[in-house]
């Protein structure tokens, strides 16, 4: 298969690498959202497994026990590791990242104390907060060195999971930069970004190496909201002659865009990244994010910018208004795909919604 395939194929299946791995007798650690070190489970040599909503899944668990209210990504996310979908990991860490996520890890432990028989794996709620103080600072590192005595391993592997993480983020880096210059579409840049979080790295970085170059649309979007868990946006947006070349989510560009210090304390550096560097939706103060988004706006010479909101987040709702100044100020048109189904997105208002946004664009 071609570099791409292989990236959508791990997307597709994004298990399969993870079975194989525990198949070959190497234990697995799955996690959720961008704010758990991933280099702590690859020093610990177990298989570092990311695992993400799905809209097609029903999901039977979350309608009996969970409120409605709960964003779509968290109901699916229950559903999967209530119903034992996951157990190929031998643990699951979740990061207290975003409230909803934190609401998951409860659910989750209520679920087993309402019905003990069944069988998921263990968790572990890694306290990451995200408030740039020096004494969130100290609660985060002594975290972060108590999921490493959790985890496991030595000093030398932790340092060598440092490098390839950000060998990894270095070469997302270039792919984004392919993506600004119109020869990648965003659709690939999702699956390169996705696959990067379920494949063995090896293989990743082999199948990114044999991308071929692609002529994407020269009209340029950027996405901002809630979390993409498909790549269906991105397509949308390319079958009506535009590329998405920036995108602000948790879990989006953002997430990988710096580098972990090499040349610091390891478990200090991991750390001061997770809790400052990778933006969540708890992330203060909103004037350092609005620079942040725009600064990429920026970089990726975006012409215009779509806003997504899932039907029961409550977040984006008030920062739009805000936002939404800001770029009217320079003069950049945006659109707002508000009250989005996780599952079953109105696909012809988005259609419609984009089609005017890429005319005003034009104009």
């Amino acid at each position: 298969m071609s570099g791409l395939a292989n990236l959508q194929a791990a997307c597709a299946q994004p298990l399969a690498a993870a079975i194989a791995a525990r198949a070959a007798g190497q234990r697995v650690v799955a996690y959720l959202g961008s704010s758990v070190p991933v280099e702590l489970i690859r020093a610990s040599g177990a298989f570092a497994l990311q695992l993400a909503g799905d809209p097609v899944h029903e999901t039977p668990l979350s309608d009996l026990y969970l409120d409605p209210e709960y964003d779509g990504e968290i109901r699916s996310l229950f559903d999967q590791i209530g119903a034992g979908a996951c157990n190929v990991a031998d643990l699951i860490v979740i990061p207290r990242s975003a409230n909803g996520l934190l609401y998951l890890y409860y659910s989750l432990l209520e679920l087993r104390r309402l019905e003990p028989g069944r069988d998921f794996p263990e968790l572990l709620l890694y306290d990451v907060l995200n408030t740039p103080n020096w004494a969130t600072a100290r609660y985060v590192l002594g975290r972060t060195r108590a999921l490493h005595e959790r985890l496991g391993g030595t000093p030398d592997q932790l340092r060598r999971a440092i490098e390839q993480a950000n060998a990894v983020r270095g070469a997302l880096h270039a792919l984004d930069a392919r993506r600004r210059a119109g020869r990648l579409l965003g659709s690939s840049w999702w699956s390169a970004l996705r696959a990067s979080r379920v494949m063995a790295p090896g293989d990743w970085f082999d199948a990114v190496e044999a991308l071929a170059s692609e002529t994407a649309p020269a009209r340029r979007l950027m996405l901002k909201g809630f979390g993409q868990d498909t790549p269906a946006l991105f397509l949308l947006a390319e079958s009506l002659g535009a590329n998405v070349v920036a995108d602000d989510y948790p879990g989006g560009t953002r997430s990988v865009h710096t580098l972990v210090d090499e040349a610091a304390e390891p478990l200090a550096a991991l750390a001061e990244h997770y809790q400052l560097r990778v933006p969540t939706v708890r992330s203060t103060p909103q004037a350092r994010e609005d620079a942040a988004w725009l600064a990429l706006l920026d970089a990726s010479t975006s012409q215009a910018v779509l806003f997504y909101q899932e039907e029961f987040d409550d977040t984006l709702g008030w920062d739009y208004p805000a936002q939404q100044a800001l770029l009217a100020a320079r003069g950049i048109p945006q659109a707002l795909l508000g009250r989005q189904s996780y599952r079953s997105p109105d696909q012809v208002a988005q259609r419609r919604v984009l089609g005017d946004l890429l005319e005003r664009m034009s104009a």
